[in-house]
């Protein structure tokens, strides 16, 4: 049994954690917030779940599998419907009693073709633009990128319960300053001895703590590892101004407007839960843009507000990711959305937590 520290306590750290421990180590996750989850969380106001950020679950995905998995009660989601989900200028995807211009559409998609509205607004919902990953493009064509009635909270709340269960310390409040010779440094005076670390922070942590450790294998790799940047508005309202599609794309802007409540009603009595999102040009303006785009789609959405979250500046994704072993010789090893995966947000922390975890017995 080996002692291992995971670093962070977001979706990467604790799926690490709960890896780890089944594999028979002792295991101790530190965090530097005061509560978990990372960007995986939720902030309730107004009777409201807002996210930092819209995402949709893919019920093929890691992620949702062992969410699944950690409980007896699966978790209640419901998917997007292609026959709700409208491209801004060219109609709905699946458009109900249009057979021919329906299967002109899923043609067009699956044979990506490329500058084809229909394509590029499904592969813009599928990855908000940051990689050409197929898996999450099947997953929305077979309905599959979904919705939880939980939240994030929820299914954080889901992971979190099952290291509580098996006695995972979970220490929030704790900054690391270095990881040098087996040992965590935290800001605080005190030391944690290790086998063995999973650093599961995000990127800007990482990088601090990282070129402290090999300067030249920092170097090399991290050198190209480059942060795609998003503004979001999460907003509950009391009416309905979509009309009950579930999203529309505007693919000029590089913009997609989802409603919650139409794709997963037990979210919410009456009204909207919107979700948008702009990606790409600069960040000065952004979420001005954003706001543009809802009063052009959803006009008269502000007259019904009831509460609104505002990010103005949101990680998406990242371009050339490292490798989750490069730092294996130290006996450390990465995880994290900007570790290479073959999957995209959630699921991408989800798989680089298990890989890292799965690869102790190698460097123990």
């Amino acid at each position: 049994m080996a002692r291992v520290v995971v670093i962070g306590a977001g979706i990467a750290g604790l799926v690490a954690a709960i890896h780890a421990v089944s594999d028979g180590h002792h295991v101790v996750v530190l965090e530097r917030k005061s509560k978990i989850g990372g960007r995986g969380t939720s902030q309730n106001s107004e009777g409201f779940s807002l996210h930092f950020g819209p995402h949709l679950i893919d019920k093929s995905g890691p992620f949702y599998k062992l969410c699944k998995q950690l409980s007896r009660v699966k978790p209640s989601i419901k998917s997007v419907r292609l026959d709700k989900i409208e491209v801004a200028g060219h109609g709905l995807v699946r458009p109900v009693g249009n057979i021919k211009q329906a299967a002109l559409n899923r043609q067009s998609i699956r044979a990506k073709v490329v500058g084809n509205p229909m394509y590029e607004a499904m592969r813009f919902l599928a990855t908000w633009g940051i990689s050409e990953n197929e898996s999450r493009l099947k997953s929305l064509l077979k309905s599959k990128l979904s919705v939880s009635t939980e939240g994030w909270i929820g299914l954080i709340g889901r992971l979190g319960a099952a290291l509580d269960e098996v006695g995972v310390l979970i220490e929030t409040g704790c900054e690391v300053v270095s990881l040098l010779d087996n040992k965590v440094k935290l800001k605080d005076g005190r030391q944690v001895d290790f086998d063995a670390a999973i650093l599961a922070c995000g990127a800007g942590a990482a990088r601090t703590i990282l070129q402290e450790v090999n300067e030249e294998i920092f170097a090399s790799s991290f050198a190209n590892l480059s942060p795609k940047f998003a503004s979001s508005i999460e907003a509950g309202l009391s009416s309905k101004p979509m009309l009950g599609k579930h999203c529309l794309i505007d693919i000029e802007n590089n913009a997609a407007i989802l409603d919650y409540a139409a794709i997963q009603p037990r979210l919410t009595a009456s009204g909207s839960h919107i979700s948008a999102i702009i990606t790409g040009g600069s960040e000065e303006g952004r979420i001005e843009r954003l706001e543009s785009i809802l009063d052009t789609h959803i006009s008269g959405w502000k007259n019904h507000l009831i509460t609104d979250l505002r990010q103005q500046k949101i990680v998406v994704g990242y371009s050339n990711c490292v490798e989750y072993d490069i730092f294996s010789n130290e006996r450390i090893l990465l995880a994290g959305p900007w570790v290479k995966s073959d999957y995209l947000l959630a699921d991408a922390a989800a798989d680089t937590g298990k890989r890292a975890a799965k690869a102790l017995k190698s460097i123990i």
